[in-house]
């Protein structure tokens, strides 16, 4: 029975695993734990649930996640004011406004998405 589940089950992509925030071994365990506090949101496992996969592959490891992180802000600040501006035709400073709203709120998911790249870069997946 459980073979069949097996063969009839989709296996995740490496881009839905990284977008998704998942492990990089298995593609099913989570990196982040569920937010039930504003503290918890950068809150990572330590091991995959799934597979025990060890996230935090050395010390420091994650300090490169943050030009990943920088690169994606950096895009999303860019793109943005560059749709507000020329796309909706908005003042510099509303469409500024605006990209710092906007870049306020999607900034916990640049943190996890940076750090999901930065460990797929690393992490192959387990055959």
């Amino acid at each position: 029975m459980s073979d069949c589940y097996n063969m009839n089950k989709k296996e995740r992509s490496r881009n839905s695993a990284i977008i998704g925030l998942k492990c990089p071994a298995c593609r099913e365990g989570d990196l982040f734990k569920p937010v039930s506090k504003l503290s918890d949101l950068f809150e990572m496992y330590d091991n995959c649930p799934n597979c025990d996969q060890q996230y935090e592959i050395e010390i420091g490891f994650y300090w490169g996640a943050m030009y990943v992180a920088y690169a994606l802000s950096s895009a999303v600040c860019m793109g943005s004011t560059l749709i507000f501006m020329f796309l909706f035709n908005l003042s510099m400073m509303t469409s500024f406004v605006l990209m710092l709203i906007l870049i306020i709120l999607v900034s916990p998911y640049i943190f996890r998405l940076a750090r999901s790249i930065w460990l797929h870069a690393f992490v192959k997946k387990k055959e």
